[in-house]
C-alpha cells in the first residue's frame, strides 16, 4: 500500500495505483484527454498536469 497526499487529503492506495485514479477515488476530478486504464502512463503527451513534490519531472503513477 502506498500513502498520498493530494490537495492535502491523505489517502491510502493499492500498489501502482495510477496517481489520476487516486486522485478521483478521493474526490478530485482531474481533466484528461487521452487517459487508458490499460496503457502504461508514459507522460508523452504532457496534457495531463499533475506535479509529484520533490520529483523534477513527475509521473502519473503513484
Amino acid at each position: 500500500m502506498a500513502t498520498v497526499k493530494i490537495n492535502g487529503k491523505e489517502i491510502t492506495v493499492p500498489d501502482n495505483t495510477l496517481i489520476l485514479d487516486a486522485a478521483r477515488d478521493a474526490g478530485f476530478e482531474v481533466p484528461t484527454f487521452c487517459y487508458q486504464a490499460d496503457l502504461m502512463g508514459l507522460g508523452s503527451c504532457r496534457m495531463c498536469l499533475i506535479e509529484i513534490e520533490g520529483q523534477k519531472n513527475s509521473s502519473p503513477r503513484a
